[in-house]
């Protein structure tokens, strides 16, 4: 049987998610970032991307939808401090398809005064959204 850890996933709003997972997969500034019982302490920043916690060895999981933030990971505690957050059952898959939309519109332009890095991360947000929303 794996060895479990505690995550816990916060917002300025609230605390999103708190439990227990065998791993879990976090969007890193270089990359996913595996993370399983054990893991050596660490410090690192998280992007906008989707967030898998893997309850059990049957492969139950839950999928969760994560702005830019910190992750600390120690004593088998892994804290994620995010500026966003959303379960995947909380997702109106609709308003992110629009979001996603118009985050794209928003890079094709050629908008002179746009902010482009906004609008990636706007864009980041809303795919995120999708994959934790839609399995896939």
């Amino acid at each position: 049987m794996a060895k479990s850890f505690k995550v816990v996933i916060v917002t300025p709003d609230r605390t999103a998610f708190e439990g227990e997972a065998v791993s879990a997969t976090l969007p890193g500034q270089a990359g996913y970032l595996g993370v399983w019982a054990n893991h050596a302490p660490l410090v690192a920043a998280v992007v906008p991307g989707l967030v898998t916690l893997r309850a059990d060895e049957a492969g139950n999981e839950q999928r969760l939808a994560v702005g830019a933030g910190f992750v600390e990971i120690s004593d088998n505690v892994v804290n994620l401090m995010t500026d966003t957050c959303e379960l995947a059952g909380e997702i109106d898959v609709a308003r992110a398809q629009k979001a996603l939309e118009r985050a794209r519109g928003r890079l094709a332009s050629m908008e002179a005064d746009l902010d482009r890095e906004r609008a990636r991360m706007a864009q980041a947000r809303a795919a995120a959204r999708l994959k934790a929303a839609r399995r896939n």
